[in-house]
């Protein structure tokens, strides 16, 4: 998602929404791994760091 698509949605979500909290869901296995233990976790972002992306390109990466 581009940064002008991402905050687009932000903005829309804040008008309906009001200030609320942003949480990410991420999981410490790759996709498809089936295990006992669910390896899913939600967290908050801390802070965006600009970094070159190799086959990404550049991008801002968020930090949980």
């Amino acid at each position: 998602m581009k940064i002008s698509e991402l905050i687009e949605d932000l903005r829309a979500v804040h008008v309906k929404e009001g200030d609320i909290e942003v949480t990410c869901t991420g999981c410490l296995l790759e996709d498809g791994h089936g295990g006992l233990v669910p390896d899913v976790f939600e967290t908050t972002v801390e802070n965006l760091i600009v970094r070159d992306g190799g086959n990404l390109g550049r991008r801002v990466r968020l930090y949980l």
